[in-house]
């Protein structure tokens, strides 16, 4: 059995819709913990902070900040922010800090620019700085995980400036810089959130006046020190590259570069193109590698164990491929290990532990998704999730939360939530669905075991299960004119055309595909040597000569046996590696096997001690520690969640 105590927390959601923000503490009940604005109209968004202790909603007229672990007690709100008209926000790593946005208004004259971007301190809502960000996009100041810094783009993209949170603020009633990266047309940047070790930031600038576009990276351990800054230690030119995506890997080892450009100059693709490149941050090579993908590039996910990541690419069906990292290797830190099956598919995603992969197909696609363990690659299920626009894991590891939010479609909106072996297990149905989150939470309250969560009975209501997994079919559409000559409006007139049926059928999953090792060699074809061309591709002089060797060798009692290729050796499917929290509950697990030895041996030796057997000191002094291994089982049951 699981932990009662954690068991109200497993499954902790919240949705935005036209009622307003309300959060749900378990999906299988559906109970309402926190219910915001319940008649509608000013709620705009919510946040959770990423480690998941508060959640923040925004009204219309201030930004309410909730504790997010005890939504339930009457004095649940932590902070209140009045501020009118804020249509974003954002938490700092340890929610120690509040930023907002809110629309840019032009002023009447410069000197009085409008500061819509502005940072609050949470514990006693005071304003900390404020600046002008005209943009929406990449308005959200970046953090090093400390939050001893952070850092925002000057407004004509010339620097990245660092800035001091608790530093003082100047004349102006701002904070002062505290360090710097020049540059020119700098585009986006992004820093590395490693929990521990070096903090590094990747800065893109755009091409300009023929010279490349370049990545360059930057170690921010002295970042913040007057006099030294941060410093560059790789720089990486790119070349037809408008905008750039930068994913980091939990440790900060290593960062994916997803280039884009606006135009395909090939003609090959409406959507421009798309290139992946690694670079790692480990001295001293700091790496920089070229994945090999066919485009456009979909999705891509890491993995919690910082080890390895997942790439969806090509045309559909996309292909599926996963890639390892190991930033000791020089000229190669990262090689395809892995091919899923192609299927219609445009999303991927690791699980909390990094066991189990999601891969999904949404927004133009019908909304299947499958789950894969990484264990043996093996499939667990394929279940189509109707009209889905996104899915999210659960905490757990165990769980997938799908959403049909209002600007996909107008109707059917809701969230469903699936267990991992495909089995539907609740359903919330919403009228208009803006959004839904998971409450951020640290996957090791539910360290995964070496065995998988077994399935569970579901919801049993046919009706809701056809609901939530059948997609309706779009009849053919037919003239209005000709309607009343086929006798029959548009959706009585079949399911689908021939060319759908044919399309559904070649986005089907295809394969097995499987591990990337040595391609096989085609089967010779008899008499034929492998690699020697065949009957068709020979001349007649090449053909009359052939004719004549064999007979000769059949003349002189020589071996006319086809020659064949020798089957290639089996390549060794990769091991998955748990992340340390799971490392962790494995070891849990061999210890509480070893004390449950231990406490059997000693319930045998009081059997004989009864039986009038004479004992031996050392049974003796085993049974004398049965109290200490009692405690210990207690302990270890409680930690693992027995």
């Amino acid at each position: 059995m699981s932990n009662p105590a954690l068991s109200t927390n497993l499954t902790q959601f919240t949705i935005l819709s036209e009622k307003g923000v309300t959060a749900v503490t378990s999906p299988h009940n559906r109970q309402s913990i926190l219910e915001v604005n319940t008649a509608g109209s000013s709620n705009r968004t919510f946040t959770y902070s990423p480690e998941g202790s508060l959640l923040a909603v925004v009204l219309e007229t201030n930004v309410t900040i909730y504790n997010a672990r005890d939504l339930e007690a009457a004095d649940n709100i932590v902070q209140t922010i009045d501020l009118k008209g804020v249509i974003e926000a954002d938490f700092s790593p340890l929610g120690t800090f509040l930023a907002v946005w809110t629309r840019w208004v032009k002023p009447s004259s410069d000197k009085d620019q409008h500061k819509n971007m502005s940072i609050y301190r949470i514990s006693d809502s005071q304003l900390i700085t404020s600046f002008v960000s005209k943009s929406q996009n990449n308005w959200k100041p970046q953090w090093t995980p400390s939050e001893s810094l952070f850092a925002r783009l000057s407004a004509d993209s010339t620097e990245v400036l660092f800035y001091s949170p608790t530093s003082d603020v100047n004349a102006s009633g701002n904070l002062g810089s505290s360090g710097k990266i020049a540059g020119d047309k700098l585009s986006s940047f992004s820093i590395s959130q490693n929990k521990n070790g070096k903090s590094f930031a990747a800065v893109f600038s755009k091409e300009k006046n023929g010279v490349p576009g370049n990545v360059k990276l930057y170690d921010l351990e002295n970042a913040g020190v007057a006099g030294k800054g941060p410093v560059l230690v790789s720089t990486r030119s790119l070349f037809n590259a408008d905008s750039v995506d930068f994913l980091w890997n939990a440790d900060g080892s290593a960062v994916l570069i997803h280039t884009h450009t606006d135009v395909d100059k090939s003609n090959q693709s409406y959507y421009g193109k798309s290139t992946l490149q690694l670079l790692t941050t480990t001295a001293p090579h700091y790496t920089t590698q070229i994945i090999d993908l066919t485009n456009p590039i979909h999705s891509i996910s890491w993995s919690p164990n910082s080890k390895e990541y997942i790439v969806l690419h090509g045309p559909m069906p996309s292909k599926c491929t996963l890639f390892t990292v190991n930033a000791s290797h020089k000229d190669t830190p990262s090689q395809a290990i892995y091919e899923f099956p192609p299927a219609a598919r445009n999303t991927v995603t690791y699980s909390p532990h990094g066991r189990l992969i999601l891969t999904a197909g949404f927004g133009n696609l019908a909304g299947d998704f499958s789950i894969w363990d990484r264990a043996d690659f093996k499939q667990l299920c394929n279940v189509r999730a109707a009209n889905a626009s996104s899915a999210q894991w659960c905490p757990d590891g165990r769980h997938i939360l799908t959403s049909t939010l209002y600007k996909r479609l107008k109707v059917d909106n809701g969230v469903r939530v699936f267990h991992h072996s495909g089995v539907l297990v609740a359903t919330m149905d919403v009228k208009e669905l803006y959004g839904s989150q998971w409450r951020n939470d640290d996957c090791g309250r539910w360290a995964m075991k070496r065995a998988l969560s077994p399935r569970p009975e579901g919801i049993q209501d046919p009706e809701a299960i056809k609901k939530a997994t059948v997609q309706p079919t779009a009849g053919k559409y037919v003239p209005p004119a000709l309607r009343a000559k086929l006798g029959g409006s548009s959706s009585s007139l079949g399911s689908a055309t021939s060319l759908g049926r044919a399309r559904e059928e070649q986005l089907k999953p295809v394969g097995p595909i499987g591990v990337i090792g040595v391609l096989p060699v085609a089967a010779a074809k008899p008499g034929t040597p492998v690699g020697a061309a065949s009957n068709e591709e020979k001349s007649k002089a090449a053909l009359k000569n052939a004719k004549k060797r064999e007979a000769k060798k059949a003349h002189d009692g020589g071996d006319s046996r086809p020659v064949t290729a020798a089957a290639p050796a089996a390549p060794v499917v990769p091991a998955f590696i748990p992340i340390d929290a799971d490392s962790k509950m494995i070891e849990l697990e061999k210890k509480l096997k070893t004390v449950q030895k231990k406490l059997k041996q000693i319930g045998d030796i009081k059997k004989k001690k009864a039986d009038g057997v004479q004992l031996e000191l050392t049974q003796i002094q085993k049974m004398e520690g049965e109290a200490a291994l009692l405690k210990e089982l207690a302990d270890l049951n409680l930690q693992i969640g027995n």
